[in-house]
């Protein structure tokens, strides 16, 4: 009596089990036949590669993809690939392409590029820590990828120092310096006054501050008088009078 309760109970996932595998072998007899092939995006890059990387000859400008091209799934069939006519932008460039299969037009698409610009400016010559005073040992002019900003000259650096480190080949922009104050503000200096062939000397304290080469000014106790000078050495200001010559 069991047997048989048992044998009921167990029929319906019989059944079911049954009724699943027949389903399965339907399922896979159903499948629809590849109607489509892909075309490799690595050969749809090479032919627009060719186009666009002739379009700028500037030896300061450089063409680099935007983004990587996809494999395209077209129908079955003789596959052509024919690039239309690339739009051209200060930074941008876009390559149209169509793919056609036996003639007929399958898809189009568009490989980017952009357009990187270079500038000749003022590069670390060696690995350079913050604190350096720079001198044309450590600056060179190398050909760097632009960000916008304008290139530097390499005197415009020469003893000023060095805010952060710098590696070898960074550049260094005005801004990452500041200026060596060979005069301080409330310091005594020396400043020297060129009247024609005759100069003098005098102790100043310096009222302002500046590096080798700009303009400070200084007062004299004892003349009470204040002057302005130029900083020509460590707590050094020279003045020129009119028609004087500096030694």
């Amino acid at each position: 009596m069991l047997r048989r309760f048992a044998a009921v109970m167990l029929l319906p996932f019989v059944v079911c089990a049954t009724t699943a595998v027949a389903l399965a072998a339907t399922s896979v007899v159903a499948l629809a036949p590849i109607v489509s092939q892909s075309v490799a995006g690595t050969t749809i890059a090479a032919i627009a590669d060719k186009l666009a990387f002739g379009l700028v000859n500037d030896p300061d400008r450089s063409i680099v993809p935007a983004f990587r091209v996809a494999d395209q799934a077209v129908p079955l069939g003789q596959v052509e690939i024919t690039p239309l006519k690339p739009l051209v932008y200060t930074t941008y460039v876009a390559v149209p392409l169509q793919i056609t299969v036996d003639g007929r037009v399958a898809k189009t698409i568009t490989a980017g590029y952009r357009v990187q610009q270079y500038i000749h400016t003022a590069v670390a010559a060696h690995d350079l820590t913050p604190g350096e005073l720079l001198t044309s040992d450590d600056v060179v002019l190398a050909r760097v990828l632009s960000t916008g900003r304008p290139s530097v000259d390499l005197t415009s650096l020469i003893g000023r120092k060095l805010r952060a480190a710098t590696p070898r080949g960074g550049a260094i922009f005005v801004e990452q310096t500041a200026i060596n104050q060979l005069v301080k503000a409330g310091s005594g200096a020396i400043l020297v006054v060129h009247d024609g062939p005759v100069a003098l000397t005098a102790d100043v304290i310096a009222r302002t501050g500046g590096g080798l080469g700009e303009s400070v000014t200084v007062y004299n106790a004892q003349t009470n008088k204040i002057l302005n000078g130029t900083v020509t050495g460590p707590d050094r200001v020279e003045l020129v009078l009119p028609g004087g010559e500096s030694e």
